[in-house]
């Protein structure tokens, strides 16, 4: 997997990212957003209004971006509409969070990204030391300000899942997959988290954001434009797919898409099926996330969605266990924070 690290203002970061994924950035932006996939008129449109929410939530965002756009030396306008491609037009995810307690590590925290096959050559490693904030590591898309999974320097774990909600803000809210970069590098653990995303207004895409933390403590926090619930980890294990438990937040769940939601389901009750067995290991959730079964995989192989790569994250030890490619195929490599020199990218 391609890595980078990265240093300094959101614009010098920005453009180092630019620069090491020059390649990836221009081939992400022609299959996420080519210039006839959308109407313009709607796709200047919704940017406006987005460029116009971020600089009053996030600036620093869009100064990273210009700093991407910059580096991989392709249009701004079209790196905003890849990174608010969710708001533009919404695409199909479906990804698999769950949380166990272990004697040995304590809290461990595993997410699958489930989209397309073709999504993988897009995803890369970083090592971020921005000028505020938090040092975080993760998994991003080239060329994106997004964040898919991460470890922070205090310990708190991000990664999430999308959520087919029916609500909007577009008056004041932002792209929540730029979002979710902030819910790592700015808080220090699992409450800070929670009380950055309920004063973070969110455009149109909801997700299941789950966080981990040193201290023992997991949370799901169900969040859509106009809704937020929160479920705890208050035993043995916590887990969350594609739908909603929380009755504030259910009214706001589309569900006209049957195949999608019998998925989601059928992922959830059987995590409930597969965390039961304890004490729990790191090991063991190594075994869940390659799990498969009938009619419903933790490990997807399509057809709704596809397990592209995974992440077992260890908040205690501020590490992170990356499967590059399905998680039954592929073994799960270490990183840490390695606190290089200066800003290099490496990998193939």
């Amino acid at each position: 997997m391609r890595q980078v690290t990265l240093r300094g203002t959101p614009y010098e970061m920005g453009r180092q990212h630019g620069e090491a994924f020059a390649d990836l950035v221009a081939a992400a932006i022609q299959m996420v957003v080519p210039e006839d996939r959308f109407p313009a008129d709607h796709t200047t449109r919704v940017l406006a209004q987005v460029e116009r929410n971020l600089d009053n939530v996030f600036p620093e965002s869009l100064e990273e971006l210009h700093g991407i756009a910059d580096g991989a030396n392709v249009p701004f306008a079209d790196l905003l509409a890849y990174n608010s491609c969710q708001e533009i037009g919404r695409m199909q995810q479906g990804c698999t969070n769950f949380v166990l307690v272990t004697p040995d590590h304590g809290v461990v925290h595993y997410k699958s990204n489930d989209v397309h096959l073709e999504a993988l050559k897009f995803h890369v490693y970083l090592e971020a030391h921005p000028d505020k904030g938090r040092d975080f590591i993760g998994v991003t898309w080239a060329g994106t300000v997004w964040m898919n999974a991460g470890v922070n320097e205090a310990g708190l774990t991000y990664g999430g899942g999308s959520l087919p909600n029916t609500d909007s803000d577009w008056d004041h809210g932002i792209p929540a997959n730029i979002a979710l970069r902030y819910f790592l590098q700015y808080p220090a653990g699992v409450e800070d988290a929670l009380a950055l995303v309920e004063r973070t207004p969110i455009m149109s895409h909801g997700h299941n954001l789950v966080f981990t933390d040193p201290a023992g403590k997991g949370a799901v926090i169900e969040r859509t434009p106009t809704s937020l619930g929160v479920r705890r980890l208050e035993d043995h294990a916590l887990w969350a797919s594609n739908h909603c438990l929380v009755d504030r937040v259910l009214p706001n769940l589309r569900t006209d898409n049957e195949a999608f939601m019998a998925n989601s389901h059928g992922r959830y009750d059987l995590l409930q099926q597969l965390t039961t067995e304890q004490p729990h290991s790191l090991e063991q959730m190594i075994a869940i996330a390659r799990a498969h079964a009938e009619p419903t995989s933790i490990c997807q192989h399509g057809p709704v969605a596809h397990s592209v790569i995974g992440y077992v994250m260890i908040p205690a030890e501020r590490r992170m266990l990356i499967a590059r490619g399905r998680p039954c195929e592929n073994e799960f490599k270490e990183f840490t924070f390695a606190a290089a020199e200066s800003p290099a990218a490496t990998g193939a």
